[in-house]
């Protein structure tokens, strides 16, 4: 493919970033990566302008056909369309055409293996689905207020709160009360009290979800260390995500053998991913095959190649939350 031919926008993100492509039918031409572009996250106005900036990256030559995104914003099918929104914004400021927009969950392209499948991401917020035939099964992934037990913030937070509790003496000591201080110099440069430094690390802006989460790896840290606080954060951690495998597995009606697909920076670590299956296992039993996802251009391109099925994509606006603009040879939307 040269540059100057027709090529499609690929957007894949999630509450701590967000990676971009541009594509042919069959393969990833250019891509580049960023901060998180989900507007619960950084808010709009950030995710508009970083989601622009990646754009405009690219290659900008030959026509763009169309856009792709896979997002952790689209926890519902009213915010899928508002994401294809805050795309189309985002193109006309990278100064690109208004081209058809299909924007999903981003767990979305994961399911589209052949073959029955349950996949859990764990990285920023959490989110379990899982696929057989025509029953599609989710849960979690209504953002950190309402889910996302498991995922990076939810764990920050928890071990956050367990080094304050250390310092107050109400909760028991741990190493997690030096992550936290070289934690708040490596995030804002704010030293002296800690309970202070704390305090305007975490409330110095808007984008505190992903700021908290970046606390997350240096409790698994703690954990390899054998600091038992960090230790009992994780299995809580790994807990919660064999809780909601469990729930979308049986939902689904998966059958033994299935796909056990793993995402997420999180589970891409062995302390959790070890504890993580440890704990399915004894909830699902042993014949699922775990497998940690590839890197997002092959889950994006088979969903790609999906928007291209009318058919298709009728079933998936129909059982995920999806919004879907039809390609000009489709005729009307779906």
């Amino acid at each position: 493919m040269t540059d100057h031919q027709p090529y499609w926008l690929l957007i894949e993100g999630g509450g701590s970033r967000t990676w971009v492509a541009r594509a042919t039918d069959e393969a990833v031409t250019a891509e580049q990566e960023g901060a998180s572009t989900n507007p619960r996250s950084v808010g709009n106005d950030q995710a508009h302008d970083t989601l622009a900036a990646l754009i405009r990256q690219l290659p900008a030559t030959g026509g763009l056909r169309g856009v792709v995104a896979a997002h952790g914003a689209a926890s519902t099918k009213a915010c899928a369309g508002e994401f294809a929104g805050l795309v189309l914004r985002a193109l006309a400021a990278a100064g690109q055409p208004q081209v058809p927009v299909l924007a999903t969950n981003d767990i979305v392209p994961l399911l589209l293996d052949d073959g029955p499948v349950c996949v859990v991401i764990c990285g920023t917020g959490t989110g379990f689905a899982a696929r057989n035939g025509h029953r599609w099964a989710r849960a979690s992934g209504l953002e950190w207020l309402l889910s996302d037990e498991g995922g990076g913030h939810d764990l920050a937070a928890r071990a956050l709160r367990a080094a304050v509790r250390a310092l107050d003496s109400r909760g028991p000591a741990t190493a997690l009360v030096d992550a936290a201080r070289r934690w708040c110099a490596a995030e804002s440069g704010t030293s002296g009290p800690l309970r202070d430094a704390l305090f305007h690390t975490v409330h110095r802006g808007p984008a505190h979800k992903p700021l908290v989460a970046s606390f997350a790896p240096l409790v698994i840290d703690a954990a390899r260390g054998d600091d038992p606080v960090a230790a009992r954060l994780l299995d809580d951690a790994a807990r919660e995500l064999a809780l909601g495998a469990e729930a979308v597995c049986r939902s689904a009606r998966l059958p033994a053998g299935a796909s056990l697909v793993l995402a997420g920076s999180l589970l891409g670590t062995d302390t959790l991913r070890e504890r993580f299956l440890a704990q399915a296992r004894a909830r699902l039993g042993d014949t699922m095959a775990p497998r940690v996802a590839d890197t997002p251009a092959p889950a994006l391109l088979r969903l790609l190649a999906l928007w291209q099925d009318p058919a298709a994509v009728a079933a998936l606006t129909r059982s995920m939350p999806a919004h879907a603009t039809a390609l000009p040879s489709q005729g009307a939307r779906p």
